[in-house]
């Protein structure tokens, strides 16, 4: 077997890709906030494995990128100067080793890696979502990409069903990204056509009247040749009706257009409603909802979204919830994230920059994306990936380790290295649909754009990188210490308790 071997290289992945152009460190809130943001014994070491594993990601997508931190935040500037000594001790110790924009490879420009942090946005990882990954991840029982069901079967439930959502799927790789409503329609649109075409119609003719839609797909279930078609429908039909189903039992309408009421300022008609009116809004809200989690993220919107809210208001929404000590603890616990809990005097009660900048990309989104209310918030990375892609972000708020090259020479046109040559070869693993499809033959100009989140990325904020590729000339890889979702966030406050 030796004999047949040509060459054999070492590979380091001590990172995860579960899709195209998004990825993450494996380390879920609960095991590093309390390293991350109590600062306590273990921080630097925590700090040091992000960096060594962001090292990997750079070396496998061939990037010795310029790298941009958060300066209000010590983790980001921490992992940035360590991530810049890893870099460099990289190649001085691989002298084969080439990178974007080096020598004898500028057909594309050196990339930027731009370090966030979780504390930046903490009300993005707690409000609900309604595209379908992030609705399936906040409302199902998945375990990382796998969902368990049990399909039925002539009416009746039928045997337990594994499936696996990911970028293997190309439905999933289709819908992931669309609102749920967008997914219904779509699934039953495209039902509706296939059983309504070629064997559909025959079998309509045969029974000499009109079937209905049940009727041709029970039909239809018969036919070998449309079996794996249709069971891949049916498969994601039955997971988005899963989906609504939660939605529905959980009063989630009513939640939902007042935490995108909070979280924008203004109501769907663009009105702003005063803070007293709010809290009354919050007390009815929370009279019927029953689960202690919906409670907390409702509770926890509102203090962020407003920056701090009075004593007294706090305290009769604690009551109005019926907050066992632990749960005021959890919610306490956003002070530990920079979130202010105590409202200021009112010339000061202003909303923070990153929630001013969120809620004016949220005021100013596509007509595709505004047509649902429930949909108004966007996340303040977007914001962020905004002004990347603009060449606009701030070099105060975002300093480089090194001194950034003037703009002018970030912006050269260059083919996309998913184009042929050993170059692309070395970044398949990247995988060629980012999701929505279109990007992914799009060809990028300048330097690649990687975006990090210290503290976790949440699929609305890789969906909106997505967004930004498609909008945008740059490409753009996502990645966070984890990929979170709200009950992730919530364990990681428990952890700072």
């Amino acid at each position: 077997m030796l004999s047949r071997i040509k060459t054999f290289s070492e590979v380091n992945l001590n990172f995860l890709t579960p899709q195209s152009h998004a990825f993450h460190l494996d380390l879920p809130p609960a095991s590093c906030y309390r390293s991350l943001y109590l600062r306590t014994q273990g921080c630097g070491a925590l700090s040091l494995s992000v960096a060594d594993k962001l090292a990997t990601v750079c070396a496998t997508l061939n990037e010795y990128p310029h790298i941009r931190y958060l300066s209000s935040s010590p983790a980001c500037k921490e992992v940035a100067e360590l991530l810049h000594e890893r870099l460099n001790a990289f190649i001085g110790n691989n002298k084969d080793w080439w990178y974007h924009g080096g020598q004898g490879h500028a057909e594309r420009e050196r990339g930027t890696l731009t370090i966030t942090d979780r504390r930046e946005d903490p009300l993005s990882p707690i409000i609900h979502e309604f595209t379908y990954q992030a609705m399936c991840q906040d409302l199902l029982p998945m375990e990382e990409d796998k969902i368990s069901y049990e399909a039925e079967a002539g009416g009746a439930k039928g045997e337990p069903r594994d499936v696996l959502l990911n970028d293997n799927d190309e439905l999933w790789r289709e819908l992931k990204g669309s609102h749920i409503a967008d997914v219904i329609t779509t699934l039953s649109d495209r039902i509706r056509s296939f059983v309504s075409t070629n064997s559909g119609a025959a079998l309509a003719k045969d029974s000499g009247s009109d079937m209905s839609l049940g009727e041709m797909a029970a039909a239809l279930k018969h036919l070998p040749e449309y079996k794996e078609t249709m069971a891949k429908l049916s498969q994601h039909m039955h997971i988005s009706h899963m989906c609504m189903d939660q939605f529905n039992k959980t009063s989630m309408m009513e939640v939902a257009e007042l935490e995108q009421t909070m979280a924008t300022g203004t109501d769907s008609d663009g009105k702003a409603l005063k803070t007293s009116a709010l809290v009354d809004e919050l007390i009815d809200a929370l009279a019927m909802i029953s689960g202690s989690e919906m409670k907390l993220r409702l509770i926890m919107i509102y203090i962020i979204s407003q920056q701090g809210i009075k004593e007294e208001d706090r305290k009769r929404l604690f009551d109005a919830a019926g907050f066992n000590p632990d749960e005021i603890e959890q919610v306490l616990a956003l002070d530990k994230i920079g979130v202010t809990l105590q409202s200021a005097p009112p010339k000061k009660s202003m909303l923070g920059s990153m929630f001013k900048r969120a809620t004016k990309l949220a005021a100013g989104r596509s007509d595709k994306d505004s047509v649902y209310s429930m949909s108004r918030y966007s996340t303040a990375l977007k914001s962020v990936l905004t002004d990347i892609q603009a060449g606009k972000l701030s070099e105060e708020d975002y300093p480089s380790i090194m001194p950034l090259p003037v703009q002018g020479d970030m912006g050269g046109s260059v083919r996309s290295a998913r184009r042929g040559g050993g170059k692309a070869a070395a970044e398949s693993r990247w995988g060629s649909n980012e999701g929505s499809g279109a990007a992914a033959k799009k060809k990028f100009t300048g330097g690649r754009q990687i975006v990090f989140v210290v503290g976790g990325v949440t699929y609305s904020e890789v969906r909106g990188a997505y967004e930004s590729m498609k909008e945008g000339s740059k490409e753009v890889v996502v990645g966070g210490t984890s990929f979170i979702t709200p009950a992730d966030f919530l364990a990681g406050l428990e952890a700072l308790k």
